[in-house]
């Protein structure tokens, strides 16, 4: 009897030995060793093929007239940036998930439930974007492509931006379709194109805002403000958005305290122009228009 329970236990521990080479003893359903990377956002695409960085296994869902590098046309769909497929990337299991850090109160607790390892990406500014295209190009020891596109943006910026001796002050709103809008201050992107191309933006980055670069609106400040020029762009569905703006300019009685809707001082900035929340390596195309038609020259 004492043979026949010595060689039960050796059973046991050749089974358990054999597991343990493979998955485990006792956690046969783990996921596998994570490898590769992932986005959830095609500007950090973008970003990572111009630091050749390999190894991009999940890239987001993207509009049919947005271009996904060739490096990589492989990789699995993951879903779209507001609404990552949690079960796809359970999948993959890649080492990282690339995430815009504007969305990282909304979505942190679904990687980390999801026991992926999520890392944000400043895009809520032009400035931010390029020092965290600094901290890849450590990380993938791809530092020369890194300072070859920190010294593109700064070269550029140099040569183009409006100097002057009294900057055009700059009011920028964000509309909605649903009949409201908000303030946006430098501590975004559409805010900091402003504050590079030689303006000067009437809500400043001392303005509290949720960290979003956006806050509500309050009529009598905003008037008080008195801003050169008034710029508007659209969170979502821009033709409605921008209908919705104008009707409000035309017929709100607000509107007609500000000198610059008088002397017709005010612009729509479309997504055409690679307007919108998060920054891009496309700047420069915005950057141009603020400064060829807001300012009313080329740099």
């Amino acid at each position: 009897m004492r043979s026949k329970k010595i060689l039960a236990l050796l059973c046991a521990a050749v089974i358990c030995m054999s597991t343990l080479l493979f998955a485990g003893c006792g956690l046969s359903g783990q996921r596998a060793e994570p490898e590769g990377i992932a986005s959830i956002s095609m500007a950090v695409c973008q970003i990572l093929d111009a630091l050749e960085v390999d190894g991009v296994i999940g890239v987001p869902s993207i509009a049919e007239d947005i271009d996904l590098p060739s490096r990589y046309e492989g990789a699995t769909t993951v879903g779209s940036p507001m609404s990552p497929d949690m079960e796809v990337l359970s999948r993959l299991n890649p080492e990282v998930v690339y995430v815009p850090r504007t969305l990282e109160a909304g979505l942190s607790a679904s990687f980390e439930n999801a026991g992926l390892s999520a890392e944000y990406i400043d895009l809520s500014s032009v400035e931010g974007m390029y020092r965290d295209i600094d901290a890849l190009g450590e990380k993938y020891m791809r530092q020369e492509q890194a300072a070859a596109l920190r010294a593109e943006y700064e070269s550029y910026v140099e040569e183009n931006r409006v100097v002057s001796d009294e900057p055009q002050t700059v009011l920028v709103l964000m509309a909605y379709p649903d009949g409201f809008y908000l303030i946006v201050t430098a501590d975004s992107y559409v805010g900091n194109l402003i504050t590079l191309a030689g303006g000067t933006n009437v809500y400043g980055m001392d303005y509290i805002t949720d960290g979003s670069g956006v806050a509500a609106v309050n009529q009598e400040h905003m008037i008080n403000t008195d801003p050169d020029k008034i710029c508007i762009f659209a969170h979502y569905d821009e033709e409605n958005a921008f209908n919705y703006m104008r009707n409000e300019i035309a017929t709100g009685a607000i509107w007609q305290n500000f000198e610059a809707v008088r002397n017709g001082e005010v612009y729509y900035l479309s997504s055409e122009d690679g307007f919108g929340m998060s920054a891009n390596l496309d700047w420069f195309r915005s950057f141009d228009f603020i400064t060829d038609v807001v300012f009313g020259q080329a740099g």
